[in-house]
């Protein structure tokens, strides 16, 4: 782009798209008239190619960088069925909007990526003179969208302190818990209570890898037919039904591991219907320790990920980058540990 964006207006716009101004400023409004799909169209491609933003934004800009100095966007992957009604990332979410609180940190904007999209409101949000870092939520879900790349190669180059919580994309840093190391922390501990046909309820990350690893080094044969992948869309109705067809097969395991805590609820909830009784006919055991982890009888034994601690940290991670200046941190990896209770039938266990 040639063009200062800071110069661009509604007049250089409708010039672009060859329609008048008036007709600009119904597309940006969505009214008060009518205007053709067409038209509608033409009008997007060229405030997208000039990098238009609304004049609102004019005062800020006078005000300089210091008026953005501690402003923060929050920009999620997936759609709010994947965050909003999950207790693990509502977790996670207090954590980022609580320590902003307490660092005097604004968070600017909370927006799922999709409506990135509109050129309009990309270019009002993602740009130096409104926000001086982004924290990326759910980044994968981000980069395996068709359509996403380029429009987060260009929110890269435009904002310069970014960080990613759980998953790094395009070499950044990220805040993230080792999958790896808690999926085999929780197989391991149900493999020392003597169990040898351990379903996996998964999730395809690196999970997976810790899962095969601990059956690995117990010379344990890695089946395929135990594992059932979970739905991105709704997990804890998935892993019910995932685990009622695991019953039906014949093949019924003495315990199951689940990715996350919603799954593994789901599988105790399939198992009691199914009329066996967790741990003593199948041992039960998962990743996250959200609340109602304690509260679901048995009590679920899971591997605690600190979900709140790891939106502190995003918050302290681009407080620190900012003020440093320093070239772009490695990624910040956050311990787990397992909590076990009564789910995986560790106090009905001579052998642990």
């Amino acid at each position: 782009m040639n063009q200062d964006e800071h110069m661009v207006t509604q007049q250089d716009v409708a010039k672009r798209a060859g329609v008048s101004r008036s007709v600009v400023s119904y597309v940006l409004n969505n009214g008060p008239r009518n205007v053709s799909e067409e038209t509608r169209q033409r009008v997007m491609a060229a405030i997208q190619e000039l990098g238009y933003r609304p004049n609102k934004h004019a005062q800020r800009l006078k005000q300089g960088s210091d008026a953005v100095k501690n402003t923060i966007g929050i920009v999620t992957g997936g759609h709010s069925y994947n965050m909003l009604n999950r207790p693990y990332y509502n977790l996670v979410l207090a954590g980022l909007f609580d320590s902003a609180y307490q660092h005097n940190q604004h968070i600017r904007f909370f927006s799922f990526f999709e409506a990135l999209k509109d050129p309009v409101f990309f270019n009002k949000n993602i740009h130096r003179d409104e926000i001086s870092s982004l924290i990326l939520l759910l980044p994968t879900m981000i980069t395996s969208t068709p359509g996403h790349e380029k429009i987060l190669d260009t929110m890269i180059e435009r904002i310069d302190n970014i960080v990613c919580l759980e998953d790094s994309i395009k070499g950044l840093p990220a805040v993230i818990f080792d999958r790896a190391a808690a999926a085999h922390m929780a197989v391991e501990h149900l493999i020392t209570l003597g169990h040898r046909r351990i379903a996996f309820l998964a999730i395809e990350d690196q999970r997976v890898q810790g899962y095969r690893q601990a059956l690995l080094e117990h010379n344990l044969p890695y089946d395929e037919t135990l594992i059932r992948v979970l739905s991105d869309f709704e997990p804890a109705r998935s892993a019910y039904q995932q685990t009622l067809e695991l019953l039906a097969s014949g093949k019924t395991p003495t315990a199951i591991f689940s990715a996350n805590d919603e799954a593994g609820i789901a599988a105790i909830a399939a198992l009691h219907d199914r009329g066996l009784r967790v741990p003593d006919d199948v041992a039960v055991a998962s990743i996250d320790d959200i609340e109602l982890a304690s509260m679901i009888r048995p009590a679920l034994t899971t591997v605690n990920v600190p979900k709140r601690r790891m939106g502190t940290y995003a918050i302290q991670f681009l407080i620190s980058q900012r003020e440093i200046l320093a070239p772009r941190a490695a990624s910040m990896m956050l311990p787990v540990d397992l909590i076990i209770r009564n789910s995986c039938g560790a106090g009905l266990r001579t052998n642990i």
